[in-house]
């Protein structure tokens, strides 16, 4: 049984098609989707490199802070004045229009903090895919990070260069990684 291999293609920044013709050629050759990995200086979307789109946590993270932010203003607006009932001037426990701007500012308070938490925890999570860099890619250059084993070396190398990609090999890479 062959062992997996590191790669990295070097494309420059005008050859996003490229990039995108080389992940596509990746999968045909049988590399799936988790074993390649992106690199770019620039934002690139999933959709401009034909990549299926990654989701995160981060949406239902928010919303259930939002919840628990509603539920807060929920309990201060409506059950602290069950707690402690103070009648003051013959005026109602609870008022409807003033109790909306405590339900409005609790609930984006939630939504803002757990977004943040969200983000943050989504940031520092460890990412499982190959894992590497060239210094090139902060020149501007797109890298496409895939492992594979080493009997695909000979079709990967002849369908990346056609596409006009420069290859690093994993041993040679290494010495380019921080990681």
């Amino acid at each position: 049984m062959a062992r997996n291999v590191v790669h990295l293609a070097l494309f420059d920044e005008e050859q996003v098609d490229e990039a995108a013709e080389a992940i596509q050629k990746l999968r045909d050759l049988g590399i799936s989707d988790k074993e390649i990995s992106v690199i770019s200086g620039t934002p690139l979307t999933e959709k401009m490199l034909g990549r299926p789109m990654s989701w995160t946590r981060v949406p239902v993270i928010a919303i259930s802070g939002a919840v628990l932010g509603f539920l807060t203003a929920l309990f201060f607006n409506w059950g602290t004045p069950f707690l402690y009932p103070i009648r003051v001037g013959g005026m109602a426990y609870q008022t409807i229009p003033t109790s909306f701007v405590v339900f409005f500012e609790l609930t984006m308070l939630g939504l803002l903090v757990s977004t943040f938490l969200g983000v943050f925890v989504e940031m520092i999570s460890p990412s499982f895919g190959p894992q590497g860099y060239d210094a090139r890619v902060s020149d501007g250059h797109i890298g496409v990070l895939f492992s594979s084993s080493a009997d695909l070396d000979p079709q990967l190398h002849e369908a990346l260069s056609n596409l006009g990609a420069e290859i690093i090999h994993g041993a040679e890479a290494k010495k380019l990684w921080l990681f």
